[in-house]
């Protein structure tokens, strides 16, 4: 299949889902009073900001990435 074959573009669209719900949480618990809870924040520091981090940068990054793992 091609690079911008129909997997491709599930799998970059699904991706970008999951950076968009992980953002959405960011957000929530920056702006909210959940922000006071010592669990979300641990969860925040700990899972989703690292996460959300290595997912923006796999988004920007994947067709580049790709290219040099193909040769």
């Amino acid at each position: 299949m091609t690079e911008y074959g129909s997997t491709t573009v599930w799998r970059r669209r699904y991706h970008r889902y999951a950076h968009l719900a992980l953002a959405t949480w960011l957000g929530v618990v920056l702006y909210s009073p959940l922000g006071g809870d010592a669990r979300a924040l641990l969860v925040t520091r700990t899972v989703v900001f690292p996460l959300l981090v290595v997912s923006g940068l796999l988004l920007w990054q994947a067709p580049a990435l790709r290219r040099r793992l193909r040769g």
